[in-house]
């Protein structure tokens, strides 16, 4: 039994079985109590242990079952920030829960062993059974609330889930003719169904990403479910997103960069481009943040097209430095974004509805002010610091069109931030709202860590390589 419990394999493994553990609890507990506080007070002290036990790992490039399961500093690091998007979300979700908060929160400690698995996988199949794992979680709670926009969103986001699971399917099986492995890291592969399988792979699981012209759900999704959920499938799922397309697509197509880089580039052009204009005419604001955070994607994966298209260490480097930082940092920025939503009290809030809120709460207005400037990338935020990294691996790379792009698209972006920030100073005493704890804390907090995060890295330069030694591609 003791050979058992410290195998190796059994090991690397107990983060995923506490948590399941847990949820499956929670749902036996279902039966004796409905206290919301009980079960969020579980699921965060939950989330810290699985934390706890992911850290004790043994983070060297190690591998276990034939290459599938890679225990490595790369995937320790996106588990962690996953693990505190969820713990970011966990408090608000709580508050807003009418009945069975049991049944809300095991789905999502599913949800994150789902999460931490696909870190840590390097197989289609491991990736695809963690990828499936996350969206049907996230279609429950989507729906969860069961109002009409409740469920309009996550049928939605649900039948569009299932054409990228298609995707996903068809994409991995044209990898396996051309390499004869699920394995990311294979031999030199056949080119014809290995570009079959690059666009077939890049179809589906951008749907989770919401790059254009797979987006639309997002946006719908987002406006439909409650706000705790639009700040969780914007920042932790997104992040997950955006971790399997540097996995997926730089590890396992890495003979074939030239083609990844040119895809890559056009879409992340055409989405940005795509978010932000149609952010700026949108008066919705869970829709105009939606827009917002597909143009976010948008920067995110020339991450991709930095390593794929140039040839400079250094520029790798910083692009790599570039993609860590900014999903950290992008967690709080766009989750808290979303979570102050609820401070107006209606079911569609419109820009103008935030009129007069900095009058009766200027600390409410200054916290989302520094999200939005944030979001902007204006100094001296995080999000500036994160945009900065990104821009200077692009030029370093020699790609500094592609930066220039990038940098155009954030000044167009500045516009429709502003005008959240000067709405929210505008004198109106008929607006109500609701600035109870659920709703100020989390955004305080995200404020603080956006200003926090950005001091530690311009005072701390050397903290940038001390979070790249965490690791690089495949470790």
């Amino acid at each position: 039994m003791n050979n058992i419990l410290i195998n190796p394999q059994l090991t690397a493994m107990y983060p995923e079985i506490f948590l399941g553990i847990v949820a499956f609890g929670m749902l036996l507990m279902g039966k004796r109590t409905h206290d919301w506080k009980i079960y969020t007070s579980i699921a965060i002290i939950s989330l810290l242990i699985s934390m706890v036990l992911l850290i004790r790992f043994d983070s060297s490039y190690v591998s276990y079952y034939g290459g599938a399961f890679l225990i490595s500093n790369f995937g320790l690091y996106f588990a962690l920030i996953m693990i505190v998007s969820s713990l970011y979300v966990a408090f608000s979700a709580g508050t807003t829960l009418r009945d069975n908060p049991e049944v809300f929160f095991a789905t999502f400690l599913f949800v994150n062993v789902a999460m931490i698995i696909a870190a840590f996988s390097m197989n289609l199949i491991f990736i695809f059974i963690a990828f499936e794992g996350v969206s049907v979680g996230t279609y429950i709670l989507s729906a969860y609330g069961k109002t009409r926009r409740n469920l309009e969103a996550s049928a939605k986001y649900f039948f569009t889930g299932i054409i990228a699971t298609g995707f996903i399917v068809l994409g991995s099986s044209y990898y396996y003719m051309a390499t004869g492995t699920f394995n990311l890291i294979s031999g030199v592969p056949e080119k014809g169904p290995m570009l079959i399988a690059l666009i077939l792979l890049f179809v589906g699981f951008g749907f989770k990403l919401a790059l254009v012209p797979m987006q639309q759900w997002a946006v719908d999704a987002y406006d439909g479910t409650s706000n705790p959920v639009s700040a969780y499938l914007s920042s932790g799922t997104k992040v997950l997103a955006f971790f399997i397309l540097l996995r997926v697509f730089l590890v396992g197509f890495s003979h074939f960069y030239t083609d990844v880089f040119y895809l890559f580039v056009i879409v992340s052009i055409i989405t940005m481009t795509y978010g932000n204009f149609a952010a700026l005419s949108e008066n919705n604001l869970k829709r105009m943040l939606a827009y917002s955070s597909i143009a976010q994607a948008g920067y995110l994966i020339l991450v991709i097209a930095v390593v794929s298209g140039s040839s400079s260490t250094f520029a790798f480097t910083v692009a790599i430095f570039a993609a860590m930082y900014y999903s950290l940092v992008y967690i709080f920025m766009k989750g808290g974004s979303f979570l102050s939503v609820g401070a107006v009290r209606k079911d569609k809030v419109e820009v103008n509805d935030l009129e007069g809120i900095g009058i009766k709460s200027p600390l409410f207005a200054v916290s989302l002010s520094i999200l939005m400037l944030s979001l902007a990338g204006i100094p001296p935020t995080a999000g500036f610091f994160a945009k900065y990294y990104l821009f200077l691996s692009l030029i370093s790379g020699n790609l500094w069109w592609l930066a220039v792009i990038g940098i155009l698209n954030s000044a167009i972006s500045v516009f429709y931030y502003l005008r959240v920030i000067t709405v929210m100073f505008r004198k109106n005493d008929s607006n109500e709202f609701n600035l109870s704890s659920p709703v100020m804390l989390p955004l305080v907090l995200a404020a603080i860590l956006t200003i926090v995060l950005s001091f530690v890295i311009f005072y701390y330069p050397q903290l940038s390589s001390i979070v790249y030694g965490l690791g690089v591609m495949g470790r």
